[in-house]
């Protein structure tokens, strides 16, 4: 004869025995006919409470071989009662066990507590007739004393209200009873709620529907009285009735608690934020990521030329988005689009009717930023910048055709093109700023409203209020940038500070011999540079006080150590509280966390151990040197002491 594994389970209250699939190994017993789940039983010592219809059953699926879904209840023993007098619950309790798998994968056993579904309406507690102190017995047969009579207080819950001129609970929605007991002295305080079949979500949404089993000899409701529930409570919107089918039918089958998405509104869509569309051909942006996720390093297009009263560029507005609806059918106003601010400078305006953006004289284009447009002259030099030229100060875009030599400054008000190399020099731009050669030499220094485009840094400091792209190599350099930082794939960054409030693709990073570089993603340069100096106040305050200490002794005070003390006190606090993802003003409602989630630090190739990886105010420092790894904050957040906080990762970078 063929055996099948089977579980039996006896309920830790020695009140049920259940009989279940094959559960873990170690739990398993052979059955192959009703007689020996008999002398099991027997076995076991269970005589009292034989449910023999279920055995039965039990019994044919034990023959045939077969499995079942849900536990079979093969003898349930008698509860003892407690005396109650007065008030008294109007419905039944009872525990129902089923398997579940957790986390790991293992198959367990849960209990909880079943009780019929109430309508609105209808009284949970009210007076009755005094109930007498009644012994049970366990499935063994074994007497079980009547527990110790304590004052009944019933406590209205959740969702329950209380007739204080009937003395009755009443259930205020349509639900499933709960009650929680709670001795006090020689009372017991049990407070009765509700779990309400159906739940709205707070944004208005969803209705949720949680259908759980009922106590024996009770039926699931009809699909029909399910409508009429989701009618009483208002909704009417996106309904959604296979799923009414589906959840009934899964309780059914499986014999435990539901839920169930029954009603879905539609959400808004959120109106297309302003922008400038371009009437003419400005060239490739270097640095732009392409569709495919690619970088775009072509070089880019500089002096555009433009001709008086020529249409550069068209101010299309924000829309206002398209209303949603929610389930109980009123509209959702959609968030409006951004609007974006328009900054025209120079030769060109703006006509607020139309949003057009034309040139008033002719002239080269600078777009220094999505909002903002520069329309100037194009002055040449057609040398070094050196003692025959002297430091340069214009009004108009420069092309220098040489280098420009230590010590000298450049500052104009449009695009700047260096076709040699700065050395030891400082360039400011009101717009973007490109280097064919490179920027070489600790004084050297390159400041733009725009875009940087450099091919090498040794030893300089770029801050561009745009993106920066580094298309060979970078050492002992600081590249700062309020958009985007982005290097080719074959750069090499040594000792070298990249911060950007956006985010970081670069090539290797670091090298067995050189000091570790940082990298740091939705980092403003302004809060870093701020974190940095704070960093130095505080190391400056501790070595005071210990050059105090040691002057003065380790225990000695002195008015001049309380004002140190206080002072590291102060700027220690200022540190903690520093956001590095964004000033104080503007501020978003998440202190721009759901930005820092957006943004990467993308290496291909190495990235050598001791590197400093920062997004955000989140900070790791590398344990080991890895290879083609994107950095990213967590998605999962988790409340720490109060604080919303994410943790950084490192995934495989895709291509």
């Amino acid at each position: 004869m063929h055996k099948k594994s089977y579980f039996l389970h006896i309920s830790s209250d020695h009140l049920h025995v259940t009989l279940h699939s094959a559960a873990s190994e170690g739990e398993l017993v052979q059955l192959g006919s009703g007689e020996a789940l008999a002398r099991l039983l027997l076995a076991k010592g269970v005589v009292h409470g034989l449910d023999a219809a279920t055995i039965a059953i039990a019994a044919g699926y034990i023959e045939r071989a077969e499995s079942f879904d849900a536990p079979l209840v093969l003898a349930a023993g008698t509860p003892p009662i407690g005396a109650i007098q007065d008030l008294q619950l109007q419905f039944a309790l009872r525990s129902l066990t089923f398997e579940e798998v957790d986390e790991h994968g293992q198959v367990r056993q849960s209990q909880i507590v079943v009780t019929p579904l109430v309508r609105s309406g209808d009284v949970l507690v009210q007076n009755g007739p005094p109930v007498p102190c009644q012994s049970g017995k366990d499935v063994f047969g074994r007497k079980l004393s009547a527990p110790v009579a304590l004052k009944q207080v019933f406590i209205a819950g959740d969702h329950v209200l209380f007739d204080r001129e009937r003395e009755q609970l009443i259930a205020a929605v349509n639900g499933y009873p709960t009650v929680h007991s709670k001795k006090k002295g020689a009372e017991e305080h049990l407070t009765v709620s509700i779990e309400k079949l159906i739940k709205v979500t707070p944004d208005r949404m969803q209705a949720v529907l949680l259908l759980k089993p009922l106590p024996l000899g009770q039926s699931l409701p009809e699909q029909e009285l399910l409508d009429r529930m989701l009618d009483e409570e208002g909704v009417c919107y996106g309904r959604l009735p296979h799923a009414f089918g589906q959840c009934l039918a899964k309780v059914s089958e499986e014999n435990r608690p539901q839920r169930a998405v029954v009603a879905l509104g539609i959400l808004p869509i959120k109106g297309r934020d302003a922008w400038l569309r371009f009437e003419m051909e400005i060239g490739p942006l270097p640095g732009k990521i392409l569709g495919n996720g690619e970088i775009d390093f072509r070089e880019r297009n500089m002096f555009i030329g433009v001709n008086k009263d020529q249409l550069i560029a068209v101010k299309i507005p924000p829309t206002a988005g398209t209303p949603g609806r929610d389930i109980f059918g009123d509209p959702v106003t959609p968030e409006p689009g951004n609007d974006i601010v328009i900054n025209i400078s120079d030769d060109a305006a703006i006509d607020a009717a139309t949003g057009e953006i034309r040139a008033t004289r002719a002239g080269v284009l600078s777009k220094v930023s999505e909002g903002s447009v520069k329309v100037c002259s194009r002055q040449i030099i057609a040398q070094d910048v050196d003692f025959e030229t002297g430091n340069i100060n214009s009004n108009d875009a420069l092309e220098i055709k040489g280098s420009i030599m230590p010590k000298f400054k450049v500052n104009a008000m449009g695009d700047i093109l260096v076709c040699g190399t700065i050395e030891k020099a400082q360039v400011k731009s009101g717009g973007n700023v490109v280097v064919l050669g490179g920027l070489i030499g600790d004084l050297s220094e390159i400041q733009a409203k725009g875009d940087v485009d450099i091919t090498i840094a040794e030893h300089g400091r770029i801050s561009a209020d745009g993106s920066v792209i580094l298309r060979k190599s970078a050492f002992s350099s600081r590249l700062y940038a309020c958009g985007d930082i982005h290097c080719d794939s074959s750069s090499r960054v040594i000792h070298t500070q990249l911060i950007a409030s956006g985010s970081i693709t670069t090539g290797r990073v670091g090298s067995d011999s050189a000091e570790p570089s940082l990298l740091a993603a939705a980092v403003s340069p302004r809060q870093m540079q701020l974190f940095f100096d704070l960093v130095k106040i505080v190391t400056a305050k501790k070595k005071e006080i210990e050059a105090l200490k040691m002057r003065h002794g380790r225990n000695a005070w002195s008015d001049e150590h309380e004002e140190l003390t206080l002072d590291l006190e102060e700027v220690q606090a200022k540190l903690a509280d520093l956001n590095l993802i964004c000033p104080p003003v503007p501020k978003s409602a998440d202190n721009g966390l759901s930005h820092a989630l957006q943004s990467v630090i993308a290496v291909s190739g190495k990235v050598f151990e001791g590197t400093e990886i920062r997004i955000g105010n989140r900070r790791m420092v590398l344990e080991k040197t890895m290879s083609n790894v994107q950095f990213k904050l967590q998605d999962h957040l988790a409340a720490v002491g109060g604080r919303t906080t994410s943790g950084i990762i490192a995934t495989p970078l895709t291509k």
